[in-house]
C-alpha cells in the first residue's frame, strides 16, 4: 500500500451543483464543518477548467478550448483551427433572445448526428469549413478561423447570447455563417420530429472556443479523474496522468495518495451528500492536508484539516 503523503491536496469540481444545494443536502454536523471553510467566488462566467487551473495556480491554456475538447474526446492532438460548435435552442422572447444549452435527453445522439451530417451536406466545403461531431458535441473546422463566442453554452445558458458573441468587423464571418446555419436548421427534418416529440428545436449552433491546440508539453499536474473532455484534453496536452471518473472520491484518493483532481459528471449533483461525506472523511482520517471544492455557481470552498478544530465560522461572503 502506498505511504500516505500528509501534504497532499485534492481539487473536486462539481459542475452540476451549487454551493447552496451542497450545504442544504448534508447533515447539520457536516454543514457546520463545511461552513468553517473559506468561501470565495469567481466570475460567474468562468469556465470550470479555467477556475480549476486558477485554483492550481496555473495559467489558462494557450490553445483554443474547442481544439482541447476535441483532443480530450479523440485522445490525439487535432490539426488546424477548430471551434466547438454545439447545438442550442435560441428562444425568442418579447424583446430579446435566451440561450438554452441542449444535452442529455434534450439532444439524443441520433439527432446530433443527423444535424451535423445535414449541415455538412448543405454548407460544408473542404477548402472553407467543415462540420463534424463526436457524440453530441459538434465542431467547426475552418482554414482561416473566425471570431467565436467567449463562453461555452453551459456557462452562457439562460442569458442573452449577445453578451458573449463577437462584435465589430471581426464578427462578420461569424454572423454570416451563423445566419446560414440557422436558415438550414429551420428547414431540417429533424426539427419537425423534435417538435412532434415535445423537444425544443435545434435552431442554431453555438460556436465558441476557436483556435488551434497547444503543442504537447510537460506540466506537473496531479492525476485527473474525469470524463469531461475539456479537462481531459488539457491533461493530455500537459502529458499528465488521466483516468475515467471512477464514481467515488475514495477510489481517487486510494489510487493517487499524493493528490488528485476529480471532475464529477453533471448528474452526480444528486449524490453530492455522498461526496461531501467522502471529503470530510478524507480530511479527517485519510492524511489529506487540504481540499478545494469548485461548485457550479462559481463558489469555491477551500478546506483544511485544521478547519475541523474551529468553533466559529469564517467571515466568508457565502451565506446559507
Amino acid at each position: 500500500m502506498p505511504r500516505r503523503n500528509r501534504k497532499s491536496h485534492a481539487l473536486v469540481v462539481l459542475p452540476g451543483t451549487s454551493a447552496r444545494q451542497a450545504v442544504a443536502s448534508i447533515s447539520p454536523r457536516r454543514r457546520r464543518w463545511l461552513l468553517r471553510s473559506t468561501f470565495t467566488r469567481t466570475a460567474p462566467e468562468t469556465e470550470p477548467l479555467l477556475a480549476a487551473l486558477a485554483a492550481l495556480h496555473l495559467p489558462p491554456p494557450q490553445g483554443g478550448l474547442g481544439a482541447l475538447r476535441r483532443w480530450g474526446q479523440a485522445g490525439e492532438r487535432p490539426a488546424g483551427w477548430i471551434a466547438a460548435a454545439d447545438p442550442v435552442y435560441l428562444e425568442a422572447r418579447l424583446d430579446h433572445l435566451v440561450l438554452h444549452a441542449l444535452s442529455g435527453s434534450a439532444l439524443p445522439e441520433s439527432d446530433a448526428r443527423e444535424i451535423f451530417d445535414y449541415l455538412q451536406r448543405e454548407l460544408g466545403a473542404a477548402d472553407a469549413c467543415t462540420f463534424s461531431a463526436i457524440g453530441t458535441l459538434g465542431y467547426l473546422h475552418a482554414a482561416g478561423g473566425i471570431a467565436t463566442a467567449t463562453a461555452s453554452p453551459a456557462v452562457a445558458a439562460g442569458d442573452s447570447p449577445g453578451r458573449f458573441l463577437p462584435e465589430g468587423a471581426e464578427a462578420r464571418a461569424h454572423d454570416r455563417l451563423q445566419g446560414e446555419v440557422q436558415m438550414c436548421l429551420h428547414e431540417a427534418d429533424v426539427n419537425a420530429r423534435r417538435a412532434a416529440a415535445g423537444l425544443p428545436p435545434v435552431n442554431a449552433l453555438w460556436i465558441w472556443g476557436g483556435g488551434v491546440s497547444p503543442r504537447r508539453s510537460t506540466i506537473p499536474l496531479p492525476a485527473l479523474y474525469a470524463d469531461d473532455p475539456l479537462f481531459r484534453g488539457y491533461w493530455y496536452g500537459a502529458s499528465a496522468e488521466v483516468h475515467a471518473w471512477p464514481g467515488d472520491l475514495g477510489a481517487c484518493r486510494k489510487a493517487s495518495p499524493d493528490g488528485f483532481v476529480a471532475v464529477l459528471p453533471e448528474g452526480e449533483g444528486r449524490g453530492v451528500e455522498q461526496h461531501i461525506r467522502a471529503s470530510h472523511r478524507m480530511l479527517r482520517s485519510a492524511g489529506l492536508r487540504s481540499m478545494t471544492l469548485l461548485f457550479g455557481d462559481a463558489w469555491r470552498a477551500d478546506l483544511r484539516r485544521s478547519d475541523m478544530l474551529r468553533l466559529w465560522r469564517r467571515g466568508a461572503e457565502f451565506r446559507e
